[in-house]
């Protein structure tokens, strides 16, 4: 008769090894997981995230569509749901339907499409649309260029009418942000054409989700805001980019770019800005609003890369190659241990 003591010892041993080595697994990539939804608090999406990109209507200082498929990538990957806005019939919906608190990312740049229910009264839409922010909490980003300047829906105005400065007069002022408005003082301007530089708010905010912002920027429509004459509801929160005061000024005020403006409710991110690629923009915009949702990204030191789903596939090759590993040891280990025969 024969006993395996020092076998059994040592499976007893290897098995005791090898469900260990599966704790740690599990523990490490489930604290990685779970760190991960801690930074970017992001499991209970607050606010319904809407990426406009219709077809009707034209583009300005942008290719709309990588825009917006670089804003829904990025999204995803912070773990945030984006719902694509495709037709203006959609989009006339949602402003007819006016839910509360929603984040609309534009990707047409200079242009907005009007809803095919306003015709081409585009200054009833403004007006309405900046209803919608004040009294209606919505948050419209607008990143590239002079926003607000064409109205687009090739049903009604065309897929690109130029309403320039008179229209987006149309819309600050309506806002509380008086510009190109006959007998009133013009309390911002966007006629910069400059560069400008990054803000440490906006290096905190990019480091925390594993991004590398540009440090100087193209501001061609930064806006100048004169904030101590503002109305009570209106109030320039952050911004992410400024033009050296050396450079550019209006009226005392320096111009900023990627500024967010409370308004009400609600809030206007304006960006202004020039020279990057749709991608850029709609990365950018997948950022701002992960900040708008999580304030907090801004206050930590130092942020860990984004668990996209390439580093999930990755991470679980990993993780199921270790255990694959730890069993072949097991396995070996079984058969090169030497029986003792009993006395």
């Amino acid at each position: 008769m024969e006993r395996y003591t020092s076998g059994k010892f040592s499976k007893r041993r290897m098995r005791n090894l090898l469900v260990l080595v599966l704790v740690i697994i599990f523990l490490t990539l489930g604290t990685g997981l779970s760190e991960a939804l801690a930074i970017y608090n992001f499991s209970a999406q607050e606010r319904k995230i809407y990426v406009l990109c219709v077809a009707e209507a034209d583009e300005s200082w942008v290719n709309k569509n990588d825009m917006r498929d670089a804003a829904i990538t990025f999204l995803s990957a912070l773990g945030l749901k984006g719902e694509v806005i495709e037709t203006a019939d959609e989009w006339d919906a949602l402003v007819r339907e006016a839910p509360e608190g929603v984040i609309v990312i534009n990707c047409h740049g200079e242009v907005v499409p009007i809803p095919t229910s306003y015709g081409t009264d585009y200054q009833s839409f403004y007006r309405d649309l900046a209803s919608l922010i004040k009294d209606k909490g919505w948050i419209f980003i607008q990143i590239p260029g002079f926003g607000f300047f064409f109205v687009g829906n090739s049903k009604t105005v065309g897929s690109k009418y130029k309403v320039a400065d008179s229209g987006v007069g149309v819309f600050l002022s309506a806002l509380g942000l008086s510009y190109h408005q006959e007998g009133v003082p013009d309390l911002v301007n966007p006629w910069c054409d400059q560069e400008a530089i990054i803000t440490d708010l906006a290096k905190n905010v990019s480091r925390a989700v594993g991004l590398r912002l540009p440090e100087m920027v193209k501001a061609s429509r930064a806006l100048a805001i004169a904030t101590d004459q503002l109305p009570e509801h209106v109030k320039v929160l952050w911004y992410w980019y400024k033009v050296p005061e050396d450079k550019k000024i209006w009226q005392g005020y320096p111009y900023l770019a990627i500024v967010c403006i409370k308004v009400g409710k609600g809030m206007l991110v304006w960006g202004g800005l020039g020279g990057l690629s749709g991608s850029d923009y709609g990365t950018m915009a997948a950022v701002i609003t992960a900040y708008i949702l999580n304030p907090d990204l801004a206050t930590r030191a130092g942020g860990l890369p984004l668990l996209r789903k390439r580093q999930l596939f990755i991470y679980s090759l990993v993780a199921v190659g270790a255990v694959f590993v730890a069993y072949l040891v097991v396995l070996v280990y079984r058969r090169s241990a030497p029986p003792i025969e009993s006395a």
